[in-house]
């Protein structure tokens, strides 16, 4: 039975494997996961089977915006993919969201799969970002408006 959970520490380094495994050389470094963990601690979500690490989601409060937060990343191991780890993860992230107005992340124009699982949550196209992360590296940012 999977149940998503906070992060303990000793979850960092799958949680940098699945990251690396997914984004490849766009995934967080060891680093940013292990400050991650120090910093928002409440927001590493981690999809757990027994003591498994099969996903996980990161959620933070946005420093531009007050009332904002933002997912930050939302990975599943390739081969947990499919059973609905995702939308688990995605759930939970809204869930701890109650306390913002809006939750807000981005996805590249080219994960249709990803971009179909927001949408079907209710997450709304803000903008698209030409060249988000570098030329040629543009973002779908989206929202979702949290309900009180």
């Amino acid at each position: 039975m999977v149940l998503v959970k906070t992060a303990e520490k000793i979850d960092l380094k799958t949680i940098y494997e699945i990251e690396t495994e997914v984004f490849g050389s766009h995934g967080y470094p060891s680093f940013f996961i292990r400050q991650a963990f120090d910093c928002w601690s409440n927001g590493l979500l981690v999809a757990k089977d027994q003591d498994k690490v099969l996903g996980y989601a990161l959620q933070v409060p946005s420093s531009q915006s007050l009332g904002d937060a933002w997912v930050l990343s939302l990975a599943v191991s390739e081969q947990a993919q499919g059973k609905g780890l995702g939308k688990k993860l995605l759930e939970t992230a809204i869930e701890n969201a109650k306390d913002y107005k809006r939750l807000l992340l981005t996805v590249c124009p080219k994960n249709t799969g990803a971009y179909a699982l927001y949408k079907s949550y209710g997450f709304y196209l803000l903008e698209e970002e030409q060249d988000y992360f570098d030329i040629g590296e543009d973002r779908l940012v989206l929202a979702l408006d949290i309900v009180e």
